[in-house]
Order: structure tokens, then sequence, then C-alpha cells
């Protein structure tokens, strides 16, 4: 995710942190001082936030290692101002899968109320009479308040919440995946809508969260339109065939002018037929102000994704995009092809203008992108 740091790892996932993060940590701050409060109130104000996002960071971990267990890897857990984001590979699709991976993030913070609870109760908490002034003031209590609060929230069943997940695994089991998710979608939509209503006279941060659940129920429901689309194609339906290369050897000034005069960014290198990797435009520019025009071909050649089986579904390949906007289709260790978003969307256009005719789209050769 853009504008992101990494700050770690955990269980093997690289733990990132977005920018804005910080503005929410600086807004709860601030509002503990102008409220009238003390330094230490400030100061409390804020690790409490910051102990509610490492409960976040907990919850997020939940989704990751439950999704291992179906065999998904999660790219990263990312912390956003409203909350937390896990990258799986992908969703499972099968509902019961996808129920228990999106039911984990909330159990984890069920489990933290309730050791949170066990040790106000041992430490006696509950038996005190009953004072606002403690109960506000408690950070404990407080932690134990936000996880029940991020709990009932997360539930909330709009897309990207959990509780959209759960909603659509559920109408899944009874339904077509897809007239399942367009459901789970328009719901999340509409209650986005009157959260964002809400957010004008209560809080502006719901407007904030409208706008988020309103992006990410439109976004899942094309996601998942967009993979049902691609169902039974596979990597050499989609691939670019007409494309320039060049041998390894071949001096880099030759590379960038090849380049400029084709509006070719993405360069395949080869050597002796064999594929060796793809010359960027922007690793082409490093290469040359670093080595200079004489330098070799295979010098400029930058972070190499695996290369890409013609046989393998274009449903797997997609998330391959999130990192890579091109990906080399080898066989047998020679190039027989480039993928890019344009050629799947393409190949996409194809198959709907040809459904239904005599002609089998899903091996109709797409035009050259």
């Amino acid at each position: 995710m853009n504008g992101s740091w990494k700050i770690g790892k955990i269980a093997g996932i690289d733990l990132k942190i977005h920018f804005t993060f910080f503005f929410i940590v600086l807004w709860v701050g601030f509002s503990a001082l102008i409220s009238g409060g003390t330094l230490a109130t400030m100061l409390q104000s804020i690790l409490i936030i910051l102990a509610l996002f490492f409960c976040v960071v907990l919850h997020e971990l939940g989704h990751a290692l439950s999704a291992k267990i179906f065999g998904i890897d999660t790219r990263d857990i990312t912390l956003l101002p409203i909350g937390g984001v896990a990258r799986l590979e992908k969703m499972p699709e099968d509902p019961k899968e996808e129920l228990l991976v999106a039911a984990a993030g909330p159990a984890v913070n069920i489990v933290i109320a309730i050791i949170l609870s066990i040790g106000l109760l041992l430490t006696g908490f509950f038996a005190l009479p009953f004072n606002i002034t403690a109960v506000t003031s408690n950070f404990w209590l407080q932690l134990l308040v936000a996880n029940v609060i991020l709990v009932l929230f997360n539930l909330i069943p709009a897309f990207p919440m959990d509780g959209g997940r759960v909603f659509r695994a559920i109408l899944a089991s009874g339904m077509d995946y897809v007239k399942a998710t367009r459901i789970a979608a328009n719901v999340g939509r509409g209650l986005a809508v009157l959260m964002g209503i809400a957010g004008f006279f209560l809080n502006p941060w719901l407007v904030l969260t409208a706008i988020f659940i309103w992006s990410g129920a439109g976004a899942e429901a094309q996601q998942v339109k967009i993979k049902a689309d691609l169902q039974g194609l596979v990597a050499r339906d989609a691939l670019v065939s007409q494309f320039h290369q060049v041998e390894g050897n071949l001096p880099l000034s030759s590379v960038f002018q090849l380049s400029m005069q084709t509006g070719q960014y993405n360069i395949p290198v080869l050597s002796n037929g064999h594929f060796l990797g793809i010359i960027r435009r922007s690793d082409l520019l490093k290469a040359i102000d670093r080595l200079g025009n004489r330098a070799p071909a295979y010098a400029a050649i930058g972070l190499e994704p695996k290369g890409i089986h013609p046989e393998t579904p274009l449903t797997e390949v997609l998330p391959k995009f999130a990192t890579q906007r091109v990906l080399p289709v080898i066989k047998d260790r020679q190039l027989i092809g480039l993928l890019t978003p344009e050629s799947v969307q393409q190949r996409i256009w194809i198959n709907k203008r040809l459904r239904g005719s005599s002609i089998n789209p899903a091996r109709e050769e797409p035009d050259v992108v």
C-alpha cells in the first residue's frame, strides 16, 4: 500500500504503518488537551489508542493465521487511522472457509475482552462503588470497552468489515457467489449512506468510515465480478505475444533507443533464447546513470517476478498484479508472452463480445496490447 512504512515482522508477516496513522494519534492527543485535560490525560489517551491498535494488529493476525490453515498466505498487515488491513493473497471462496477466516479477527478481540474482564474482576475493580471518574480514568477498562466496540463495529454487515464477509459467506451457502457478493455490497453501501448522514451531525470520523465502506463494498463487488469473468481462462489466453526483446549483451544505449522508438516501457532480456528478466523504464534510467550507456542490458534487470506457466488459471494470476504490472509467461525457460492488467481486461472484453456465439471465447486470440 502506497505511503506505508515497514516497521517489523510478526509471525513472519510484514507489519506496516501508513503515514495517515499518525493523524489519529495527534488528533487524540490534541482533543484531550483542548477538552481541559492535563498532560498526563493526554499521554494516557495516546497510550490507550496505541494499545488499541496493538489489539488491531492481533485482530488482523487472527485473520492471517486462520487463512494460513487453508493454504493462503498474507502479504502484509498495514495500520490505518480507521483500523488495520491484512492483505491476504486471496480470500477463500468456500463459504465455510471464508466464514472462519472472517470471524477469526473479531474472535481475537472477544478473547482479549474476556482476559481484561477477568483481570479487572480479580483485582476487585467491579466490587468498587460506581464512580464515573474512576471508570473513565481506568486504562484497562477503557481498553476493554474499546475491544467490545471493535467487535461490534467489525460485525456490521458491510464490506470491507468482517461482518460483510460473514454476511456474504452465509448468503453464498445458498446462492451464487457473485450474487451473494452483490447483495452484501449493496447492503454495505446502504449502511455507508446512513453512516455518512449521521456523521455530519455526530462525528466526522463516521463520514470518513462511510467513505471507506462505500469504496470497499464497490471494490469487493468488482473484484468478484472480474474473477467470475476469468473462470476457465489460463495465462495463455490473455498473454501479449508480439513485443520487442533484446539480447543480454546489447548496450543500454540501444535498449533506451528501442524503448523510445517503440514506446515499450518493459523490455524482456534473453540470452541464447533463454529468458533472463525484464528491463523496466525506471530500472533502465537508473542503470544508465549508474553504469553508463555501454553497460550490457542484463545489468539493468530489476526485481524479477517469478515466471507464470501458460496453463496457470488467470484467477491465480490476478493478485500478482498488485506488485508487478508485467508478468512473464515462461515455458521450458522460453519466454512465450507477457501478461498485463490491460491484456487480461482485453480478454474479458473479448469473452463478453463472443459469449453466446459459435466461437470459443476462451481460445480466441486477443489483440496485441
